[in-house]
């Protein structure tokens, strides 16, 4: 699997202080995927991390729901193959 068949999106809600940890363990992974960001709750917390990581921020509108939002951030993959991460799950490498 490369890079191009498989995307990691990152459920982010609010101000985690975990959000960081879940990026950079995703990003470490031996086997590159896509990373983005995907929120309902965006914040300068959200968008510093999003500049930080270099990764894509998609904000869903309207009010935050957990099955609203988990599936806004399944259609934002363009891979065959997508992982909902959320902010405070951590990767082994």
């Amino acid at each position: 699997m490369t890079w191009k068949e498989h995307t990691f999106v990152i459920c982010a809600y609010k101000k985690s202080p975990y959000l960081e940890d879940c990026i950079k363990s995703l990003m470490g992974q031996k086997v590159k995927s896509q990373v983005l960001l995907a929120t309902s709750t965006p914040n300068e917390w959200i968008s510093e991390m999003a500049q930080k990581y270099h990764l894509p921020l998609l904000t869903r509108k309207g009010r935050s729901s957990l099955a609203a939002d988990w599936n806004f951030a399944y259609a934002q993959a363009q891979t065959p193959f997508v992982t909902l991460a959320h902010q405070d799950d951590v990767y082994r490498a």
